[in-house]
């Protein structure tokens, strides 16, 4: 079973990012290759939704087979409102 991994757009954006770029390259190679499989929430592609389009293009020179889609669900948007957030 292939390693599945969450990415977010810190890591997307960090192939673009001096102090990242090593890692979050490697992981996209990772990606293209069909090494790993990259986890991708409907929230993190509303979020790219504004980016610099060199960072959308990050996450779609990605094939579709090595990409897994996850998306909001109700459950966890109640889970969230209800979260106790702390202000320290």
């Amino acid at each position: 079973m292939k390693q599945r991994i969450y990415i977010d757009t810190s890591v997307i954006g960090g192939c673009e990012d001096e102090e990242f770029s090593k890692w979050s390259i490697q992981l996209f190679k990772d990606f293209r290759q069909g090494l790993r499989i990259a986890v991708v929430s409907d929230l993190t592609r509303r979020e790219l939704e504004g980016a610099p389009e060199s960072v959308k293009r990050i996450l779609s020179s990605l094939p579709d087979t090595n990409v897994e889609n996850v998306f909001l669900t109700e459950e966890a948007e109640i889970l969230a409102q209800n979260y106790p957030y702390s202000d320290t």
